[in-house]
């Protein structure tokens, strides 16, 4: 694969991406099995495109491409579409994949209108030539990705559930909301650990790199209350008077808490002059 090939690659992948988001639609409205297979393998072939992409950036920088917000959202992408379709192949049921798919055209988005300069392949810096960039950035990545999932279930609940908890689809009866609600909790649930360990490995880092564990930088401390706001939604979830629409409002502003933490938190400090030692 060219250079030129794989600078086209991300608006190619985030137009087929958006090929499966109406397939999803379509097979949620006409409910035809076949809308359904073809929603799915769009999917997988963006999913296997954002894999494609993702090894060319490692064997061409000679590193795990993860040294900057452009191949962090990469990998974004491609760990949120490895949890739905797992999500989707266990559960058998599609009716979520509209609103994972439109989580991910945010980020897909931005990947592809990203500037030349970001998608450049520089050498690594020398704070991030370090086993830990692996460590902390994997396992933050793959917590987000759990919270993005959860977070798509919880607009499948609030669009198309009623107050009292039943479907309103004529065929959906209420054990359907409970097993969703339940897959909802359990991707979050699942999430909090690899985030936990992100932050752990990031103090040890931050340790080694910078000499104290922990120095509540703007990200730091924007993750940490993401943390904090995820164990606060297991802590509810038991909780009958949350359960339902407010459990599922919770596990969205969770997810918006990442995109802030991920997308945000580095803007807002370069606008307010913030310092920061965080790049992405």
């Amino acid at each position: 694969m060219t250079a030129a090939m794989m600078a086209t690659a991300p608006a190619v992948l985030t137009a087929l991406l958006l090929l499966a988001g109406i397939a999803y639609a379509g097979h949620a409205i006409i409910g035809r099995r076949w809308i359904g297979r073809v929603a799915t393998g769009a999917l997988a072939l963006t999913w296997l495109g954002w894999t494609g992409l993702l090894v060319w950036r490692g064997v061409r920088s000679g590193h795990w491409p993860l040294g900057n917000r452009y191949a962090f959202s990469l990998c974004f992408l491609w760990i949120m579409g490895a949890i739905y379709l797992g999500v989707e192949r266990a559960g058998r049921d599609r009716r979520a994949g509209v609103y994972a798919i439109a989580l991910m055209l945010a980020l897909a988005m931005q990947v592809a209108l990203a500037p030349d300069e970001a998608r450049a392949l520089p050498p690594l810096p020398p704070v991030l030539r370090s086993p830990w960039l692996q460590a902390h950035v994997l396992a933050c990545m793959v917590g987000y990705g759990f919270f993005g999932i959860a977070a798509a279930l919880a607009l499948l609940r609030l669009v198309h559930w009623g107050d009292d908890g039943a479907l309103s689809a004529p065929e959906a009866t209420s054990s359907s909301t409970r097993r969703a609600e339940a897959m909802m909790c359990r991707l979050v649930a699942l999430g909090m650990p690899w985030l936990t360990l992100g932050l752990l490995t990031g103090a040890l880092w931050a340790h080694l790199a910078w000499g104290r564990y922990w120095g509540w930088d703007p990200k730091e401390t924007w993750a940490l209350i993401t943390w904090f706001w995820h164990l606060m939604v297991l802590h509810l979830r038991p909780l009958p008077r949350w359960r339902g629409k407010k459990l599922a409002w919770l596990v969205l502003v969770g997810f918006g808490l990442v995109l802030f933490t991920f997308i945000g938190v580095p803007q807002w400090a370069a606008w307010l002059q913030i310092e920061t030692l965080h790049g992405y």
